[in-house]
């Protein structure tokens, strides 16, 4: 309320007499600054919660993780059936690997129907691991954030019919600095509070699922006679691969040694044709 006094008083001085020079304008204007903001934003927040009705905000997320026998056919049925519910995908990975194929999805809902989309892909697992879903009550924040949304808009037309009456430089310059820090902390805020939002009005899934993948031949999972018999020939054939290379890698050393036994050789030769 102080804040609130103290600027009509320095509109009205400013309009009532608009030729004089603002020169108490420091002294009011410092007033302003330090006036505490918590004594405003509780009258405000009063004012705004008697005066609207408050729904309870909620933010709903949850996942699944399930077992998938067709894997793609399971992927396809998902993505087609996001449009009844007026889903989308925000973000999917895909991961293989020699023993399963897997998807992780993530999918944006809206909230009041993220139980009916989370029924649907549990109704076309083989076999679900686990679902869980979490509910946090972001009533108090939302609305506080709001609140203050508006008081931030509120001092900043105050500081903007301040600045119109003002006259001196060092006043014009001290109000448009408050005026961008408001003015950056409503952005700020509004950007809080749209984000927070969108996570009100669209729920967030989580989709992972896999499938198993049949054992192949040389797949060490597999454990018969006639496979252990191929993979141990199949790996003595690569060690030999393996060290034929290397001996090849080594042929410098071959070239210099044969130099040196052709050198020693002949140098005994030379020896004994002039002891």
């Amino acid at each position: 309320m102080k804040l609130f006094f103290t600027m009509a008083f320095i509109i009205a001085a400013c309009s009532n007499n608009p030729s004089e020079t603002v020169e108490s304008m420091p002294v009011e204007f410092n007033e302003i600054i330090e006036a505490p903001p918590t004594g405003q934003a509780d009258a405000s927040s009063e004012k705004l919660l008697l005066s609207q009705d408050i729904s309870q905000k909620l933010v709903r997320s949850g996942g699944i993780n399930f077992q998938s026998e067709d894997i793609e056919k399971d992927y396809a049925k998902i993505k087609s059936m996001l449009g009844g519910f007026n889903a989308y995908l925000e973000n999917e990975n895909q991961n293989n690997d020699n023993y399963r194929k897997s998807y992780n999805l993530s999918i944006r809902v809206p909230s009041e129907r993220y139980d009916s989309l989370l029924n649907s892909i549990s109704g076309i697992a083989f076999k679900v691991e686990s679902k869980y879903s979490n509910v946090d009550d972001v009533t108090e924040r939302y609305y506080d954030l709001q609140n203050r949304i508006q008081n931030k808009k509120e001092l900043e037309i105050r500081y903007r019919e301040i600045l119109s009456k003002a006259n001196q430089v060092k006043d014009i310059l001290e109000i448009e600095r408050n005026l961008n820090e408001v003015r950056t902390d409503i952005e700020m805020m509004e950007g809080q509070f749209n984000f927070l939002s969108k996570q009100i009005q669209f729920s967030s899934l989580q989709v992972q699922f896999y499938e198993e993948l049949p054992y192949e031949l040389n797949s060490p999972k597999k454990k018969g006679f006639w496979v252990r018999v191929f993979n141990a020939l199949d790996n003595g054939w690569q060690v030999f691969l393996t060290v034929l290379v290397g001996l090849v890698t080594l042929w410098p050393f071959y070239f210099a040694g044969a130099l040196i036994f052709v050198l020693v050789v002949y140098l005994k030769r030379r020896n004994k044709k002039h002891p």
